[in-house]
């Protein structure tokens, strides 16, 4: 539920609608629920099964892509001030999220053999090499904000995650 509520606010952000609010929910809920409707009418009970299994998985390979961010910017005293986390929360936070992002990697590689045709492996290979380079650059990035600067080369030195350079400066001295 919450996160059909929260899709329903992403929708209309990224849709920019300007419709009145039943019909915004009426159209951002039918695209969240109108896919499970028609498995469930037109297919037989496995199908809607194997509709779960792999809303699960992909809801798995997502999760590091919420996480990190959130991790990386409320770690930021540049970003969070007085309410950026402190080296005992960043410790105890990294920790969950990687037990939870190897678990989720468990769930997905055991979901693999399931997978329809083999040609398929060709294709999940080609997607797993690039998902596993950009969450690599998310926890490379994350790693950077909770301070490991021996993670750093010459051009990120001064790695500012889009903020002004002249506000990251000032932020810098004052902690």
């Amino acid at each position: 539920m919450t996160g059909t509520y929260a899709g329903q606010f992403v929708m209309e952000g990224f849709l920019k609608l300007r419709w009145s609010r039943f019909a915004r929910v009426l159209l951002t809920r039918s695209c969240a629920i109108l896919p499970t409707v028609l498995v469930a009418v037109f297919r037989d009970l496995r199908d809607l099964s194997g509709l779960n299994d792999l809303l699960n998985v992909l809801q798995s390979l997502l999760l590091p892509f919420a996480v990190l961010p959130i991790l990386t910017f409320t770690s930021m005293p540049a970003v969070m001030q007085e309410f950026a986390n402190g080296w005992l929360s960043k410790v105890i936070t990294s920790c969950i999220m990687a037990l939870v992002c190897a678990i989720n990697l468990y769930f997905v590689i055991s979901y693999l053999p399931s997978l329809p045709h083999p040609a398929y492996f060709g294709l999940v290979a080609l997607l797993a090499i690039g998902y596993l380079g950009l969450t690599a650059y998310l926890a490379w990035t994350c790693c950077i904000a909770h301070g490991a600067k021996f993670l750093t080369h010459s051009s990120h030195q001064r790695f500012l995650y889009g903020l002004p350079i002249e506000e990251q400066e000032g932020r810098e001295g004052s902690g």
